[in-house]
């Protein structure tokens, strides 16, 4: 018969306080590389959407700008992405009391939702009409497969993804595969608002390549790649 101390539980936490013990204490506290983190991730992607987009089409931000039906919606969705992966992120790196983050329930929410919701906002009804994509309005040809967004994205969402395994190092004793697909969303979703506001496409197959499916890959790429790093 069972005793109170075979309990799944019992053997759950007897485990975390033994991991806990046996890892040396990191000389930065999580706490603070979680802010360092919520900080630098958007100067980040800011920084390189600047600099890809003056470099590409001699102006900044001209996925906000060339061939926008509506300025106002245009900053509407950007605020909405924004929004979407400044709360997929708090939510990912919240480590709640005790340490072990949210319920894995919502580790899995935020792993799923980030990307129907992206392409919610900006594949159903582009910012674009198109006519972006000749080369006599932009004076850039814009490839159908979305390369250089491709590009952006990867830059964005593996610098973010990088940054996310540094601030929760060996501090996410549960749930590790869970908790590395709900970074790798977020850090995704970082790459999204890039490439939304460096691209002035709006061809369907270029924002379902080039937009929504990098964010997808990073999602998987977290699952995989993240869970040793965070771990105790």
């Amino acid at each position: 018969m069972a005793t109170p101390s075979d309990r799944p539980s019992d053997w759950l936490y007897a485990r975390i306080r033994s991991a806990i013990a046996n890892t040396p204490a990191a000389t930065t506290r999580t706490r603070t590389r979680i802010l360092v983190a919520l900080a630098v991730v958007p100067a980040l992607t800011t920084t390189v959407v600047f600099i890809a987009s003056d470099w590409v089409y001699g102006q900044p931000a001209a996925g906000l700008g060339i061939d926008v039906a509506s300025p106002g919606s245009a900053m509407t969705i950007l605020a909405l992405l924004v929004g979407l992966a400044l709360s997929s992120t708090l939510f990912a790196l919240w480590q709640a009391r005790g340490g072990l983050g949210i319920a894995a329930t919502s580790l899995i929410s935020i792993a799923a939702l980030v990307v129907p919701v992206y392409a919610a906002l900006t594949v159903l009804q582009p910012l674009h009409s198109g006519a972006a994509d000749d080369v006599a309005f932009t004076g850039v040809a814009i490839s159908p497969w979305g390369w250089r967004c491709i590009f952006i994205a990867t830059i964005v969402g593996a610098s973010t993804l990088a940054i996310f395994a540094v601030a929760l190092r060996r501090a996410v004793p549960v749930a590790g595969a869970l908790r590395g697909a709900a970074l790798g969303a977020a850090a995704g979703a970082w790459g999204g608002v890039a490439v939304f506001a460096f691209c002035p496409s709006g061809d369907l197959q270029h924002l379902l390549v080039g937009h929504v499916l990098p964010i997808a890959l990073f999602t998987v790429l977290g699952a995989v790649a993240l869970t040793r790093a965070l771990q105790p």
